[in-house]
C-alpha cells in the first residue's frame, strides 16, 4: 500500500543500469545507410569441425581424459552450440532465398607446412593444412559451389585476408554475421569491420562461445550499441529484401 505520490514514483521509476548511463554518451549519432539485396551479404565465421563439442572430446580423450567427465563439461556448451548452428542455418537459407550473398571464413592453413600460419595460432599449437578434419564446414551452414569461402590463420576475419577488398569490390556496406566463437573471431571480425566503415551486426543467437559468461559479456556489449539482431530479425529483414 503506497503512502505518498514520492513512494509510487519510487515504484514506477524505470531501472538504470550501466547500458542505459553508456547510451548518454553518444550525442548527434549519424544514421547508417539502410540495408539492400545490393550493398549486404551474410558472413559465416568459422562454422567448422573444430568448434565442434565432438572435436574437443576427441582430443580430450587422446590426451587421457575420461569421456564421461569431459562430455559432461561439454554439456552446456553442446546445446548452445547445436541451438547456435541451427538458427545460422535458418539465416542463411533466408539469405540465399532472398539473393543475399553468404561469404564463408574458415581456419586453414594455404599449405600442408603450414608456414603461413599467424604467430598467435603457431603459439598455441594451432596448424590446420587443407583437407584435415577440423577444417571441414558444417553440413548445416556449408558453402555451394558458387559462394565465396576465405581462408584465414588468425582471429578476425580481415586479417592478412582479401575480405576487405572483396567487399568493397561487392559495393557491400551491410554485414550480417554468424558463426564462432562470439567473443573471439566472431567479436573481433564485428569490431574491425565497423572500424572500416560497415554496418556490422551479429545474430545473437547464431553464435556462442565455451564459456556463456562470455558469450553473455560479448553480446551484451554488441547490443548495447545496436549490434545485434536475433535470428527471427535477420530472417524477417532478409524476407523483407527480397520483396523490395
Amino acid at each position: 500500500m503506497t503512502t505518498s505520490n514520492q513512494t509510487v514514483a519510487e515504484q514506477t521509476k524505470p531501472t538504470i543500469g550501466i547500458n542505459e548511463v553508456l547510451a548518454t554518451s553518444s550525442l548527434n549519432p549519424r544514421t547508417p545507410p539502410l540495408p539492400t539485396r545490393e550493398n549486404t551479404v551474410l558472413l559465416l565465421i568459422d562454422i567448422q569441425h573444430l568448434a565442434e563439442p565432438s572435436y574437443h572430446v576427441k582430443n580430450a580423450v587422446a590426451a587421457g581424459m575420461d569421456e564421461h567427465d569431459v562430455r559432461a563439461a561439454l554439456s552446456d556448451y553442446e546445446a548452445r552450440f547445436n541451438a547456435a548452428v541451427g538458427n545460422a542455418s535458418r539465416v542463411l537459407e533466408a539469405a540465399r532465398a532472398a539473393g543475399i550473398p553468404p561469404i564463408h571464413v574458415k581456419i586453414q592453413a594455404m599449405s600442408a607446412q603450414g608456414r603461413d600460419t599467424s604467430s598467435l595460432h603457431s603459439w598455441l599449437g594451432w596448424n590446420f593444412p587443407p583437407g584435415s578434419p577440423a577444417t571441414q564446414f558444417l553440413e548445416a551452414t556449408k558453402p555451394t559451389e558458387d559462394e565465396i569461402v576465405i581462408t584465414k590463420t588468425a582471429s578476425g576475419a580481415f586479417t592478412g585476408t582479401s575480405l576487405d577488398s572483396t567487399l568493397r569490390n561487392m559495393g557491400v556496406e551491410h554485414l550480417i554475421i554468424v558463426g564462432f566463437m562470439t567473443d573471439e573471431c566472431v567479436e573481433t571480425t564485428t569490431r574491425v569491420a565497423l572500424d572500416y566503415g560497415y554496418v556490422a551486426r551479429v545474430v545473437s543467437d547464431a553464435t556462442t562461445t565455451y564459456h556463456v559468461e562470455s558469450y553473455q559479456s560479448t553480446i551484451g556489449k554488441l547490443s548495447s550499441y545496436g549490434f545485434t539482431l536475433t535470428a527471427e530479425d535477420a530472417v524477417a529483414e532478409l524476407q523483407a529484401m527480397a520483396r523490395t
